[in-house]
């Protein structure tokens, strides 16, 4: 009996080796994050309120944009910690209706996050109370995975209020909307947040913040158009603001 050899070329052997290494790699982020729940981790990632808690002890009427900035790290910050493993589509996420609720152990803040439904896009309803400092409500959207320069990514477009407790009947509000984007985790293997946010409040203050693909930070505060501080700094490692000015010589 003859035996017919075929001779593979080694540019064929290469790649067919890195395919099955990348096939590998993917497989192993997929069952290391399967079990990872989108509304737990958002549960999870709200309770941390220290941009709350900061922006409550400022006196409105001296630091109010300090007070948006707060509440946009604050923002940005809980999005960077839910977005962790966000890709896996799987049987762990729970289904429309159900809630869950968290109380931090020190600070006493509760956190619920009820999801709405998780058909072709995921709706996430959440509110988050800190006794004695600030109370937040918000919508978060998980869309479907959609081509975003070389990644596939999911939209994340999200929108909340954050009231601060004060003593007056009309306390410090700051309104944020999101447009975000996940990079998905099975490709990258990180979390990659980037795109927009808008800010404002009740007192006169606009802003925006900037989440490059690399995670770098941008933005700035206005008031009666001028421009009062600037937001930098790397969103895996917490955002910076920076005041220009006496707020009261921007009005």
């Amino acid at each position: 009996m003859s035996h017919i050899f075929v001779k593979i070329p080694k540019f064929a052997q290469a790649t067919a080796l890195l395919t099955l290494a990348a096939g590998g790699v993917v497989l192993s982020r997929f069952f290391n994050t399967r079990n990872v729940n989108g509304a737990e981790r958002l549960t999870n990632a709200l309770l941390d309120t220290e941009s709350l808690q900061a922006a409550a002890r400022r006196n409105p009427e001296e630091a109010s944009a300090q007070m948006l900035a707060d509440c946009a790290a604050y923002a940005v910050r809980f999005a960077f910690l839910a977005a962790e493993g966000v890709g896996p589509v799987n049987r762990y996420e729970d289904a429309g209706g159900t809630s869950r609720t968290h109380t931090h152990p020190y600070t006493r803040a509760v956190a619920t996050v009820l999801t709405e439904n998780n058909t072709e896009k995921q709706t996430l309803t959440y509110a988050v109370s800190i006794p004695d400092v600030a109370e937040v409500r918000g919508t978060r959207t998980i869309g479907q995975v959609r081509l975003s320069g070389l990644s596939p990514a999911r939209p994340i477009p999200e929108t909340l209020q954050i009231t601060l407790d004060s003593n007056e009947e009309d306390g410090y509000s700051a309104q944020i909307e999101s447009e975000l984007e996940v990079a998905d985790y099975l490709v990258t293997g990180r979390v990659h947040l980037s795109g927009s946010t808008t800010l404002r409040d009740n007192v006169g203050n606009v802003g925006r913040v900037n989440i490059a693909y690399d995670g770098s930070v941008s933005g700035t505060i206005t008031r009666d158009a001028h421009v009062i501080g600037r937001f930098e700094g790397q969103v895996n490692s917490g955002i910076q603001y920076r005041q220009y000015q006496l707020e009261g010589s921007a009005a």
